[in-house]
Formats: structure tokens, sequence, C-alpha cells
């Protein structure tokens, strides 16, 4: 039984390693390692031998993983020795058919993963100074790996001499269906077949049994292996929970990263007044200092049918070397490229996009560099007909404000401290930002009436945010060029009566309305309901020169108190 519960510690470890529980994958590698201490190669009475050492080889590979985002490099890298010299002292091909069977699987792609990242994309702290040659040995074999999966292994001949419980011959191969499998009649009747082990037929009905379970089992696992194909492995889904989750989104997909200057040909939002419709996009990604581009993807499921990736080249400003890739490619990737100390470096991406309905489409690219945030850009294509471009320009024309909005796009706004936000609120603020324009809401997913599965939360969005720019038309009424009364305390004018005194350093800022604040009035109620804060910006006496890039100052200042007259 310990090979039983070893195994499912071994899975287990899997499992914890996909959700980030580094912890916890820790605990169960170990006890699957502590369960399989027990068992000797020479122990033929025990549980197969090569099944074993697959578990053993998996626990310490999640192990490794699961002590380099722990920084505990020193025993990674001992635990590196021990399955590279126990694995490859059997053989590079059974060593190199465990690793191909884990990537079939899915469960070798988080291992490489953490391996690439701790060993090429972040620094290494203390362990810079020691020998990496084992650890870039074991990435060397998992991405060996990687493309003998990809180039043709099978997933029930690497398992078919993995001991799963099997008693009798491997099946004939070329079978469409279990019930092609038959008895092997001379053997029945008189006991010997002339072709032996090379029989096609099963030479019992037990044999025969075990030949129709296997062809099952195989079929599960082709299925499996093509669900992980088109899923592009777990990296996808992966990113996606660790942004929705993450209080700080910013530090786990950004739109821009230091370092890197992304410039992009046609605008990433587009509209087209045809059904059938293409449209392709490039990105220039210009590098300073040279860094490698470890991966390309396409982020979501819900429009993945009309995008693709279509090509990818990699060099300096005037020379561009074509990468290979697959057709309808939604994960490219990358990391072999050539930079011969260049002091710079230039990666040009092609996004194809093609429909033959109307409708919005949305998708997020994600280049990954290796490290996070995750540099990341959104296009939008919205195909409509000439009718309803007619009346979604009429309706965004409507919501046109009356001044542009404040943020940080075009200011540089200070906020106030100390800030009662919570960081759970600040994530919200971050991944779902107000769109700067109408153009990006009056889509024609908006003038879809009816709700489905894959466009509700989408079209929810955009109303939300159509409704927030149309409050903010009405609160930009009180937008005001005055001059504020500066006060140490002030009377208040509610029921209670009593002062506020200013401390800590603090002045109260008081400034005359131009119209009487009232909640009859749709502006009049939003700010006296809904407005907690106000924006500055100082006016000097004599204009300043701005000079080209600098951003105006924006203090912002919490509201105290709201009258009729006066803020």
């Amino acid at each position: 039984m310990e090979d039983r519960r070893a195994e499912k510690s071994c899975e287990q470890a899997c499992e914890s390693l996909k959700r980030q529980d580094y912890e916890m994958a820790l605990k169960h590698c170990t006890e699957a390692l502590l369960s399989l201490g027990q068992y000797s190669m020479a122990d033929f009475t025990g549980p197969c031998p090569l099944e074993i050492e697959r578990i053993k080889i998996e626990s310490l590979l999640y192990r490794i993983a699961s002590f380099l985002q722990l920084k505990n490099y020193v025993q990674a890298d001992e635990d590196c020795r021990h399955v590279l010299g126990e694995g490859l002292a059997k053989g590079e091909d059974a060593f190199r058919a465990v690793l191909c069977c884990m990537q079939l699987k899915g469960k070798l792609q988080p291992v490489s993963t953490i391996l690439a990242k701790s060993l090429t994309g972040e620094s290494l702290n203390g362990m810079v100074t020691k020998d990496l040659t084992r650890l870039k040995t074991l990435l060397s074999e998992t991405e060996t790996a990687t493309s003998n999966a990809l180039s043709g292994y099978h997933v029930e001949d690497l398992d078919e001499g993995s001991c799963n419980g099997w008693h009798f011959r491997p099946p004939p191969r070329g079978i469409t269906s279990s019930e092609e499998y038959t008895l092997c009649k001379r053997f029945l009747e008189q006991g010997i077949c002339r072709y032996g082990a090379q029989c096609t037929s099963a030479h019992s009905q037990e044999e025969l049994a075990e030949w129709q379970k296997r062809y099952a089992s195989r079929l599960i696992k082709l299925k499996q292996q093509n669900e992980n194909k088109q899923l592009s492995g777990s990296y996808m889904e992966t990113l996606i929970e660790k942004w929705m989750n993450s209080l700080s989104p910013e530090k786990v997909l950004s739109e821009c990263i230091e370092g890197v200057k992304v410039e992009h040909n046609p605008d990433l939002s587009v509209t087209v007044s045809t059904k059938k419709s293409h449209q392709t996009w490039t990105f220039a990604l210009t590098c300073k200092p040279a860094r490698m581009l470890y991966r390309v993807a396409l982020l979501y499921d819900a429009h993945r049918p009309h995008f693709s990736i279509i090509a990818i080249s990699a060099g300096d400003s005037t020379t561009q070397v074509s990468q290979e890739v697959p057709e309808n490619c939604q994960e490219w990737i990358g990391g072999k490229m050539a930079q011969n100390g260049l002091d710079h470096y230039v990666y040009k991406v092609g996004i194809a996009f093609n429909t033959e309905i109307f409708g919005t489409f949305r998708q997020t690219i994600v280049f990954d560099f290796g490290l996070e945030p995750v540099l990341m850009q959104r296009v939008m294509i919205d195909a409509a007909s000439t009718e309803d471009l007619e009346y979604l320009m009429h309706a965004k024309q409507q919501l046109v404000t009356t001044a542009k909005r404040w943020d940080s796009s075009s200011k540089t706004i200070i906020d106030f401290e100390p800030n009662e936000t919570t960081d759970l609120e600040k994530s919200l603020l971050i991944r779902y930002q107000i769109p700067l324009s109408a153009d990006q809401l009056f889509t024609q997913s908006v003038l879809d009436k009816s709700l489905t599965k894959s466009n509700y939360q989408s079209r929810l969005h955009d109303l939300l945010y159509i409704e927030e720019i149309a409050q903010y038309k009405e609160i930009s009424k009180f937008n005001l060029k005055v001059q504020l009364q500066i006060l140490a305390s002030f009377m208040l004018t509610g029921v209670s009566g009593g002062a506020k005194y200013a401390q800590n350093g603090q002045l109260f800022g008081r400034f005359k309305l131009t119209e009487t604040l009232s909640e009859d009035t749709l502006a009049g109620r939003l700010v006296m309901t809904k407005v907690n804060a106000v924006y500055l910006l100082p006016v000097p006496k004599q204009k300043l020169v701005q000079t080209q890039g600098t951003k105006e100052k924006v203090y912002e200042a919490t509201i105290e108190e709201k009258t009729k007259e006066y803020i």
C-alpha cells in the first residue's frame, strides 16, 4: 500500500505546485519520498521498480521547483544532484521517457517554467557564486522532453512498460475499436500458436479483457493530451488566476514595463463596417538593454477562434530574423534567439484577426520576458453595420464630456495621505480603469439585446463604464477655477453643530460654488451623496512654460463638509 500512498502524495504535490502553494507542495513531495524510501531496486516482490522510479523522479522535480520558489537554492541543487545522478545512471532514454510522459500529461510545464525563470529571469541572490551546472542540465533535459513530446511521442508508448498492473502482452497497434480485438482459435483449441508472442489475437479470455482495458486507458490519456495541447498548457490560466487574485495586479500584468518601448500599427481599437473582416496588428518591442523574449500568448478564451499569432521576428533595428510560428498559433515559446552582445534588441510580433459575423471582439496579448510584471497589450475590433455605426456615433456625441478627465495619463496625481482606500479597492481600481474615450465603449456588443454566456460579462462592464462616464459628465459641471480660503478651523452647520480644528500640520481649504448644491438636480445629488474628494491644480500668477514630457501636478484633497454654497 505504500506505493499507492506515495503516488497520491506525488499527485497532491503536483496540484499544490500548480496552485502556487509551494510549502504544501514541499510537504507532499517529502511524504512521497519517505514512503518510497523502504524500497530498493532489487526488491522485485514489491511494487514495479519502474513505477517506483517514476514517482521518485516526479516527486524530486516538484520538490526542486518548490525549493527554488522558496529561495532555498542549496537544497534545490542537492535534489537536482539526486535526480540527475539516479535518473541518468539508468540511461538517458528511461529518464527522458519519464519527463516526456510528464509533459504529455501537463505535469512538466510548471517545473520547467520555474527552472527557466530562476536561472535566466530572476536574481539568484546568494546562488550566483555557486555552480549552476546541475540546474542548467536539468532545465536542458526538460526542454528536450518538451521538444520530443511535441514531435511525436505518444503517451501510451511511454506508459506501455511502466508497469500499471498489466499482466499480459501489449495489445497490437492499428486498432480503431476495442471490439476489433479477437481470441486466437488455434491457441484455444491446440494450446499452441506458431506466431507466439507476435500473434495479434489474445491467447486467453483474461488477456482479451486486459487488452480492452488498455485500449480504454489509452483513449482517456490521448484525450487528456489533446486537451492540454488545445489549452496551450496551463500558462494562460495560471497568469489570469494570479492577476485576478493579486492585490497588486499591476505587478503581475502591465501595459508598460521599464526598458521596453512598445509601438503598434494600426490603433489598438479598430472599427469596421463589414461582416466579413480581416485585420492585422504589428507590435514592435524595442528592448534596451537587450533582453530575451520567452513567450508570446493570447490570454483569453472568449474570442480565441478569431485571433492568432502569425509572425515573430527578432534582431536589431536594421536586420530581423524570422522565427518559426505554427499555424493558428495561440502561444509561442521562444528563449533561443542569439543576441550577440547587442545593446538593444527589437522583436516584431504580428497578430491576425478574422471574422464573418458582426460583434465586438477583444483579446489581450502578453509578452513574457521572464520577469513580472508581464507586458500586455489589449486589442479590440468592433464589426458593426453602417446603420449601427451611425447610431453608435450619435450616442457617443451625447456623452462627450465637458472637460477632459484628470488621470495619471494626463497629470501627475499626488494622493492624499493618510489614504483610507483598502488594498482590495486599489487593486480593483487598477484592474478596471474607466476608458478615457467613449469610442471604446459604444460598440456593437452594447447594441446586442440578448445576453449569452459569452457576452454578459463584457456587456455589463461596458454598461457600468458608460454609467460612470455619464456621472462624470454631470459632476464636471462643478469643475471650477476658484480662490481657496485657507482655514485652521471652521464651524459645522449640521444639527449637532460644533467645530472642526486642523491637526498634524494640516489646514482646511474652502471654496464657494457658482450654483447652489441641491439634491433636486442630477449633478447636485451625485456631489452630495457620492463625491468624497476633489483634485486641486494650483494656478501660478505667471504662466510657467511647461517642458515637453512633463505633466502638471494635481493634488487630491478629501471633502470634510458640503453645504448648499460651499465645499
